[in-house]
């Protein structure tokens, strides 16, 4: 694919659907809110600042490589986060190449896995109680086939740091493909209600890492000043969307090199939207090919001197997409897991294993109160090949943006996102 050939992506999980609310929707967020606590910062040992470092470096990596090899669809959500944990989950029970594969390219590959679990543990734990006015919450399951074995300490070490649950089920049965589905409706508050449409009958265990999040905004929008607006759509058309706005609001924003940005607080500031503009005459490949870890040092950086004075405007939007990322993985560098030949997996199973479906599942949704996101990871495991195949500084948010939800004290991004096209 043309660098140059534009794409809609989001960091959160290959269809697509892409709505916009009305003015006569229910909004996605309302509801009482409880009272806002302070918030805390997560502190965290010098290990654990390098691998939230390698952290970053991997999310962003994974969103470039999507966006090089997405061909379908215009708009792309991801979450790394969800995508690093499920990827965990399975490191625990990987040996070898497949194990030094897994923990290079997540960047933890000189870090021991004790070390690494823990790490996760911690983040994961912390995060969950950082802002009492929103929500944060990841869940861990394991679904292993009746018949099949697993080593207990895979079981035991999964359960420890990840909190997964793990039951044993017939594969063969449409309630287990219930359960699934149920199971992760349940865990991302109703918004990804479908994870699979079937399962393969070869398949001996599934991995599921979900992420929900509901933030709302600090300072909230005012529908009434919401107004039909035009969005240039990378495809040259112009759009009338439906955009919210705000007037000379003091923001931390920055100018750097060919772009802008803008970071919006939801509660009590322990999570934010960071929004990356590029300029008017910048395609947004142009702002891709830039990010890294460095890049998003850069703007943290920025956005931490002092606010500014800005007239917002950005687009309420409703996302979903999904994506089987078996080969983007492959292309950072994780090949043996999808090889049953060269794949480990002995300190999960004394019987040969290979990973056969890798695929994410996500939602976004932003509007007047603030932004839901939902995330579902799922890895199948197979003993053979599969059958199945799967003045003011002026701000307007009205051609192609990027986004990314991440927490203050880390710098931890949970999802991100480039918006090309809105319908």
């Amino acid at each position: 694919m043309s660098i140059m050939k534009l794409k809609n992506v989001l960091f959160i999980g290959i269809s697509f659907l892409f709505a916009c609310q009305s003015d006569n929707d229910v909004s996605l967020l309302e509801g009482e809110m409880p009272p806002l606590i302070p918030r805390q910062d997560i502190v965290l040992t010098s290990v654990e600042q390098q691998l939230s470092l390698k952290t970053n470096s991997f999310a962003f990596k994974l969103l470039k490589t999507v966006y090089e090899n997405e061909r379908a669809h215009e708009n792309i959500l991801l979450s790394p986060m969800s995508a690093t944990l499920a990827l965990l989950m399975l490191n625990n029970g990987a040996a070898g190449a497949t194990q030094d594969e897994i923990q290079q390219t997540l960047g933890y590959y000189n870090f021991s896995r004790e070390s690494i679990n823990t790490y996760a543990q911690k983040i994961v734990n912390a995060m969950q109680s950082l802002d009492s006015r929103g929500k944060f919450e990841s869940a861990n399951s394991i679904w292993v086939r009746t018949d099949f074995q697993l080593i207990n300490s895979f079981k035991q070490i999964n359960q420890q740091y990840y909190y997964a649950e793990i039951q044993n089920v017939d594969f063969s049965k449409p309630t287990t493909l219930l359960a699934i589905n149920n199971w992760v409706s349940d865990k991302t508050n109703k918004k990804i209600t479908e994870i699979m449409k079937e399962i393969d009958p070869l398949t001996l265990m599934i991995l599921i890492n979900a992420i929900y999040f509901k933030g709302y905004w600090t300072s909230p929008f005012m529908k009434e000043y919401s107004i039909d607006d035009i969005f240039h759509a990378s495809s040259g058309l112009d759009q009338n969307v439906p955009t919210m706005r705000k007037t000379s609001i003091s923001l931390p924003y920055a100018k750097i090199n060919n772009y802008s940005v803008v970071e919006l607080s939801f509660g009590n500031g322990a999570f934010s939207l960071v929004v990356v503009l590029p300029d008017e005459d910048t395609n947004i490949s142009n702002v891709i090919t830039q990010i890294s870890g460095d890049w998003w040092e850069q703007i943290t950086k920025n956005l931490g001197k002092h606010p500014f004075k800005v007239n917002l405007s950005i687009p309420r939007f409703k996302l979903e997409y999904e994506r089987t990322i078996n080969n983007d993985l492959k292309a950072l560098g994780i090949k043996a897991p999808f090889n049953l030949e060269s794949a480990d997996f002995s300190l999960a199973s004394h019987e040969r294993l290979f990973v056969s479906l890798l695929k994410q599942k996500n939602i976004a949704l932003l509007d007047e109160n603030g932004m839901e996101s939902a995330a579902v990871t799922i890895i199948c495991m197979d003993s053979s090949p599969s059958t199945i195949e799967y003045t003011p500084v002026d701000f307007k948010v009205n051609r192609p943006f990027l986004y990314f939800i991440k927490e203050k004290s880390t710098g931890l991004v949970f999802f991100s996102g480039v918006i090309n096209k809105i319908t």
